[in-house]
């Protein structure tokens, strides 16, 4: 079980570097320089606030799943 466990926290590590580094290039190549920054930062802006709103919406069906009486 330790091996899984060491495993499973190296497999989040790498996702995470890979994620940070992704952000820099992000950042680096679109976010930075040229014509297109603002249209950029704005559709990248509403991806996030999309998928915090999907987040939200897949906790409550959650919850609802889990507990229906609390939303009558």
């Amino acid at each position: 079980m330790d091996r899984m466990k060491l495993l499973s926290g190296a497999f989040v590590v790498l996702v995470v570097l890979w994620s940070a580094g992704s952000a820099v290039e992000l950042f680096l190549t679109t976010l930075s320089i040229g014509p297109h920054v603002t249209p950029a930062a704005v559709t990248i802006a509403l991806l996030g606030v999309v998928v915090l709103a999907a987040v939200v919406a897949g906790a409550r069906g959650r919850r609802w799943v889990e507990n229906p009486d609390s939303y009558w």
